[in-house]
C-alpha cells in the first residue's frame, strides 16, 4: 500500500502497533503514520479505519466499523 492512497475519507485495514502520548492507537500505511482515536487498548489488532484528517506525513482516523473487530490473524470476532 502506498501513502498516496491515504486521503480524507479513505478506509484502510490498519494494525495498531503502539499507544500514543494522547492515548490514541498508532499504525502505519506504508511510511505514513496514522493515529486512531479510541484504539489505545487495541494494540496488536487489525481494524478497519476511516481517515478523518490528513497532514503531509501523518493522518488521524477513527474506527470505521464498531460492530466487528479484526484480530491479528484476520479472523472476525463480534463485540459483546
Amino acid at each position: 500500500m502506498d501513502e498516496r492512497e491515504v486521503e480524507l475519507g479513505s478506509v484502510h485495514d490498519l494494525r495498531v502497533d503502539a499507544k500514543g502520548a494522547r492515548d490514541e492507537g498508532i499504525g502505519r500505511v506504508g511510511d505514513f503514520v496514522i493515529f486512531v482515536k479510541n484504539a489505545k487498548t487495541r494494540i496488536g489488532n487489525i481494524y478497519k479505519v476511516k481517515v478523518t484528517k490528513v497532514y503531509r506525513t501523518f493522518a488521524y482516523a477513527e474506527l470505521a466499523d464498531r460492530t466487528n473487530k479484526f484480530i491479528g490473524s484476520g479472523s472476525l470476532v463480534e463485540f459483546a
